[in-house]
């Protein structure tokens, strides 16, 4: 059911199957499946057939290992954590040996001993091998390191990095714009180098630099990506041209509908690490290829030394928030540790008469079961609650097809308008070191979401010019619960073939997701009136009961890839995935006379393949290349109230990538290609509910270029540029299935900050720009009686940023967002209406650190 509908879009006595060729699809299927149990059972096989040796000699092994790092310049202890866990080694030290030291990072292809090595240059501290494996550090002769480090041999013992769980990117405290594997893409941890396709990666640092705290807002700042407003409440986000459905969460991908939305584009940032954001389609992790991108919130973890942190912040139209981070060991070992994170937020905001709550809450618990064996296990919880809740936005056109120019602060809401959003994700992780050279993980969350939207707003129509007479209230009480249990199993490591060391991935999936609850008949009652003299007035109605509403999803796989490496140089990753695909819904009527209705539909056996090729020309350049198949399942109606066919095409992407001043700064330039059939484009409201029609030949050809990372000393820098043509068969603009909006051809991010030296180093300045060239909406103008097209023209978006540390735990940052109180369209083309953007407003946090 669709909020903005009144009525369910659902297609009576009707069902789907995978049109594509049964026959062909059940046999690439048995294909894919034999081939993929039969690699799993030889190399498990061939891995668990060696036998299991000591810590050190596990370690001896490692250490004569030659392996790509890629760590970032940070405090020394970060960077040790990091090295730690990207080898799989112990390292020993004491919890005073690193404080105040920092590493310029590794970068490159090294033995663990040449890594280390590197690590500490420059600190006064080596690592020599330990009696029970592994490293200890100690102080170097005539390395004049602290006084702390001069007692390392009587403390070392006090921390103990055992790094044998996943490879670890974390972000938290490095100081960094940059991070190191991630696994989105294929599954196997790679670098971002030597990752086929774009991966932007916004981190912690840039998050409190920025100070961004909402999920729209770190999307509206990252490269390639543009956001467009519904609402006050809800975003429609979009990459390479095309929407953005995909969310993960510690890369367990959620149902997102587009619509209720569930407070997903509205979600608090304060307790991630980084966002990852990986650019084409990911069919081979998610089960369906969607072209645009999959974005991945990435939890914060335990830290092994105790750590917190509080912060309070003033902004403006009363903006109040207050957060605590608090984190580190729960026993005398350290073998269990904890973290808690909470945020509260009170504000109000351009928009007159409009107020938003929301609470936040995460609490997570890491205990090493043994040396080989980690079991996470975690809970949040999000409340959001706003008042003066707009449903669309405010009229385009007067009743003579002129332009309105409603001021900004204009809210076309009731009082009584409102949106409450629970969300509430409890989780567990169980990862386990078979050997020296294999994983298991396996990871079961459940999600339970409730929302109710009663909303009221005077947004439909076309006002007269002079009067302002002719309005009518888009209105309707709009509730849900939904449930989504996943389960996901993957097995991770290396093997030898032909004399060479390759690496392998092989998982499973599975989920389910129930929605349900009461559908009410939304009213749209008139206006007595002039709009120009709005001030959110207005009875609220009684809504009738309809009918109740159910609605099922289960979605399946099983997939795996490797890595080959055929030389030093070339890596080749192949992939494929099977899926399965179940859905529904049905509608029982509350007057007991009506037929119940009920939708179904099917897509089983669908394979999607993954290729990609990575050529190392250099030390720090590289080359590559990946094919990606689009498959996506539609819920959304033609006007013979059939379901849509799926979409299907094909992402090919080719670029370069380079890594400089030793893997600290991370640069990326891509050329790509999308092709689908079957995008879903709006057409009309018909009979109560929206009918859209299947687009062919859509394509979108363009380039991504990137730069993110320390680029001196203290200055910090990301900054990108996307060019996206996209049109369908004919030539034309493809406009969004929801909000009727084309997608500008050309963007730009940049954020960076500098940290001032000498005597002003307890300062640091910054800020960022975004930029984006002209967007278009689709909109009904009343005078022509046809659609017309709405020019929001380019504009740039600019930010300031400073930061004074007050002194070693306190600091105090100023942010100025929208310096130039540019007055834009944010969205167009929801009902005819549109919704502007954000005024400039400062906000201003203190943040004491312990």
């Amino acid at each position: 059911m669709l909020e903005h509908s009144g009525r369910p879009t659902f297609a009576p006595n009707s069902s789907r199957s995978n049109s594509r060729g049964k026959a062909r699809l059940h046999m690439l299927a048995l294909a894919s499946r034999t081939l993929c149990f039969a690699a799993v059972a030889g190399m498990v096989a061939a891995g668990l057939a060696a036998p299991r040796t000591s810590l050190a000699q596990q370690a001896g092994s490692r250490s004569q290992d030659v392996r790509r790092f890629d760590i970032p310049a940070g405090p020394l202890e970060g960077v040790l954590n990091r090295l730690g866990r990207d080898a799989g080694v112990l390292i020993t030290f004491g919890s005073q040996v690193t404080e105040g030291l920092s590493s310029r990072g590794v970068s490159g292809s090294h033995t663990v001993a040449e890594a280390l090595s590197r690590a500490l240059e420059g600190t006064g501290l080596g690592a020599v091998p330990a009696a029970s494996g592994g490293y200890a550090l100690q102080a170097l002769p005539g390395g004049a390191p602290s006084a702390s480090a001069e007692g390392a041999a009587a403390t070392m013992a006090t921390v103990t990095v055992t790094a044998d769980a996943v490879r670890d990117a974390r972000t938290d405290g490095t100081g960094s714009y940059t991070a190191g594997p991630s696994s989105m893409s294929t599954g196997l941890g790679l670098s971002l180098r030597d990752t086929p396709q774009s991966v932007t990666v916004v981190t912690r640092q840039q998050m409190d630099d920025q100070g961004v705290v909402s999920v729209s807002d770190v999307m509206s700042q990252s490269p390639g990506i543009t956001v467009q407003s519904y609402d006050s409440d809800r975003w429609s986000f979009s990459a390479r041209g095309f929407a953005v459905t995909n969310f993960q969460y510690d890369g367990v991908t959620k149902d997102y509908d587009g619509v209720y939305d569930w407070g997903a584009t509205n979600g608090d940032l304060t307790i991630y690490d980084r966002v990852e954001i990986l650019k084409g389609a990911t069919g081979l992790m998610s089960g369906t290829g969607d072209p645009s991108a999959t974005v991945n919130f990435i939890r914060k973890r335990p830290t092994d030394r105790f750590a917190g942190s509080v912060a309070g912040t003033v902004g403006s139209w009363h903006n109040g928030r207050g957060e605590v981070d608090l984190s580190g060991p729960l026993n005398a070992s350290g073998s269990v540790r904890g973290r808690f994170v909470g945020a509260y937020q009170d504000r109000e905001s351009f928009l007159d008469r409009y107020r938003q709550k929301k609470s936040v809450a995460y609490g997570v618990i890491e205990a090493d079961l043994s040396r080989d064996t980690l079991l996470t296990l975690g809970a949040d919880y999000q409340d959001t609650d706003p008042r003066g809740s707009t449903w669309t936005g405010f009229p385009i056109f007067y009743s003579d097809g002129s332009r309105t120019d409603f001021s900004r602060s204009f809210n076309p809401a009731t009082d009584w308008s409102r949106r409450q959003m629970r969300t509430r994700n409890v989780f567990a992780t169980l990862e386990q070191r078979l050997n020296d050279d294999w994983r298991f993980k396996l990871n079961v969350s459940n999600q339970e979401s409730k929302h109710r939207s009663l909303l009221g707003s005077a947004s439909g129509g076309n006002p007269d010019p002079v009067t302002g007479d002719g309005m009518y209230l888009f209105s309707g009480d709009f509730r849900g619960d939904r449930t989504q249990n996943t389960v996901s199993a993957s097995l991770n490591g290396s093997y030898s073939l032909l004399g060479r060391k390759h690496e392998a991935m092989f998982g499973a999936s599975w989920s389910d997701s129930k929605t349900h609850g009461p559908w009410s008949e939304s009213l749209y009652p008139m206006l007595t009136g002039s709009i120009f003299n709005w001030n959110g007035a207005f009875e609220q109605p009684a809504y009738p009961p309809i009918a109740s509403y159910s609605e099922r999803r289960r979605q399946s796989g099983v997939y795996g890839a490797t890595r080959l490496r055929p030389t030093d140089a070339l890596s080749v990753i192949v992939g494929a995935r099977v899926s399965r695909v179940v859905g529904g819904d049905a509608r029982v009527f509350s007057d007991g006379v009506t037929p119940a209705l009920a939708s179904n539909y099917r897509e089983s056996g669908v394979v999607t393949p993954y290729a990609g090729v990575v050529y190392d020309l250099n030390d720090t350049y590289s080359v590559y290349g990946s094919y990606t198949s689009i498959f996506s399942p539609q819920s959304l109606l033609d006007a013979n109230r059939q379901f849509l066919p799926a979409v299907e095409g094909r992402g090919i992407e080719a670029g370069i990538k380079a890594e400089y001043l030793e893997g600290r700064l991370n640069a990326s330039l891509a050329a790509f290609q999308i092709r689908q059939d079957n995008v879903a484009e709006y057409v009309d409201f018909v009979d109560g509910a929206s009918v859209y029609r299947a687009v062919k030949g859509v394509t979108n050809k363009g380039i991504e270029a990137e730069l993110s990372g320390q680029i001196a000393t203290g200055w910090n820098l990301q900054a990108g540029y996307a060019y996206n043509h996209v049109r369908d068969a004919k030539g034309q603009r493809v406009y969004g299935a929801t909000l009727m909006a084309s997608q500008p051809e050309h963007v730009v991010r940049l954020s960076t900050s500098y940290r001032l030296p000498g005597e002003w180093n307890a300062l640091t300045v910054g800020g960022g720009v975004s930029w984006q060239s002209a967007f278009y909406g689709k909109v009904w103008n009343p005078a022509a009686q046809e659609y017309a097209e709405i020019r929001q023209k380019g504009y740039a978006l600019v930010s300031l940023m400073a930061r004074y540390q007050v002194n070693k735990a306190l600091s105090a940052t100023l942010n100025i967002h929208n310096l130039l109180d540019k007055k834009y369209y944010a969205g167009m083309g929801l009902f005819e209406t549109g919704f502007y953007g954000e005024p400039r407003n400062v906000t201003l946090t203190l943040r004491y650190q312990f």
